[in-house]
Order: structure tokens, then sequence, then C-alpha cells
């Protein structure tokens, strides 16, 4: 529970100017007083300290926020966002710490430290950084393209792929079915490397990945599951 909150009357309801807090879960009421919060202030969480890892959720009914609102900031593991992910992408934060944002239209990414929490202003910064770019940042994007530029996703592609198929065999040897399923989603693999997989994982007596590869050829050449019959 906070234990202050100061406000003030802007377009539409109120903003919250500061929310001050020990709280390992930060709570932005929906409403103060009955009248509805429909903004974040620059001043937002000063003086608010804690635990080290904190969750921040916010009430749909929030459509406006300082860009410098979590400046001073640290902590902060995940923000719910009972809105859309268009409104929070408005927003333009950044945190010193990486960060899980969910939203209520499904959205939900790992934004990374230092980093734009907006898109496409992530993506130009993270490609153009010259530093190594972890594989499940970019798979991330690549199998949730939200605001994802054609500019970008030609540099995350041309960046995964010399990557790919390595991934494709350790999730093969280790038995990771949803990882191979998660490359297999990224479309990077064309239908010569699925084939050369799908060798080393009969020869590797891999049933379940021999079944999910199968059934990608199969979904590649007929349009739709073959109940895994031989190509």
């Amino acid at each position: 529970m906070a234990s202050r909150i100061e406000t003030m009357r802007v377009e539409g309801g109120l903003e919250i100017v500061r929310l001050v807090t020990n709280d390992a879960n930060i709570v932005v009421p929906g409403e103060v007083n009955g009248v509805p919060v429909v903004s974040i202030g620059s001043m937002f969480l000063r003086e608010s300290y804690g635990t080290g890892n904190r969750n921040l959720m916010i009430p749909a009914s929030v459509v406006r926020a300082s860009q410098e609102a979590l400046v001073s900031m640290s902590g902060l593991r995940t923000i719910t966002y009972l809105g859309s992910f268009d409104t929070f992408n408005t927003f333009g934060w950044d945190l010193s710490t990486d960060c899980q944002v969910n939203c209520a239209d499904g959205f939900s990414f790992l934004f990374l430290a230092r980093y734009p929490m907006s898109f496409p202003a992530f993506d130009d910064e993270l490609l153009g950084s010259h530093q190594r770019i972890s594989e499940s940042t970019v798979m991330a994007r690549l199998m949730n393209p939200v605001y994802l530029t054609e500019s970008n996703r030609e540099k995350y592609t041309k960046y995964m792929k010399s990557r790919i198929v390595p991934m494709a065999q350790h999730a093969i040897f280790d038995n990771d079915m949803n990882s191979l399923k998660n490359i297999i989603d990224t479309e990077l693999l064309d239908e010569k490397d699925l084939k050369s997989l799908l060798e080393e994982s009969v020869r590797s007596g891999r049933t379940s990945s021999t079944s999910v590869i199968m059934t990608t050829l199969n979904i590649m050449h007929y349009g739709k599951s073959k109940d895994n019959s031989p190509l």
C-alpha cells in the first residue's frame, strides 16, 4: 500500500505526481476519491525505495505518462499494464534493469536494461549498439514483431541465419521440444535445413523432434499435417 500519493488535476482526471511506497508490489490506483487516474508524472516514484525485485501494476485508465517517470527507479523487474501495448508504447520509458512488460492485450516482452521500452526505438538502439545480442531476444522479436520495421526484421534475420541451425541441433540433442518449436516458428529454417535436422534426429533416436520436424515439412509441402507420414 502506498504510504503517500500526491495528485493533480489534468485533462480527463488525475495525474499521479508522486507515489511513495516501499512495497515490492506497487499498484497504481485506477481512481482516487472517485476521480480516474489518467496520467503519471515525472516525479512518479521518486523517494520510493524498496527491495531489489519490485513489480509495478498500472491500470488501463492511465493513458499518458512522463518519459522521466521511472528515471530514479531501481530494482523494477516486472511492469503489468492493464491496457494495450499501443498505449504503453507511447510512454517511452527505460530502466537500469531488465524488465518484463506484460499488457492486457497479450503483449509480453523482456526489455533489456538501458534500452527504450518502446518500439521501434528498442530495435534501433539494440541493432546499432555493436554489442552481442542474445539469440533469445532476437527470437522474441521475430516471433512477436510488434512495430518491427522491415529494415530491422532483415537485420535480425541476418544476425540469426548463422546461429539458427546450431540452436536447433542443441534443442534436438537436449530433447527440448518447446525450444525446437520456437526455432521453427521463426521460419528461418528452410527445407534443406529441416531435412538435415530430420536426418540427425532420426539417427539419434529422438522421436519427439523427428515428429515435430516431419510435421513441419509436411505442412511446408501440403499446407497441413499429414500425420507424420514419410516424405
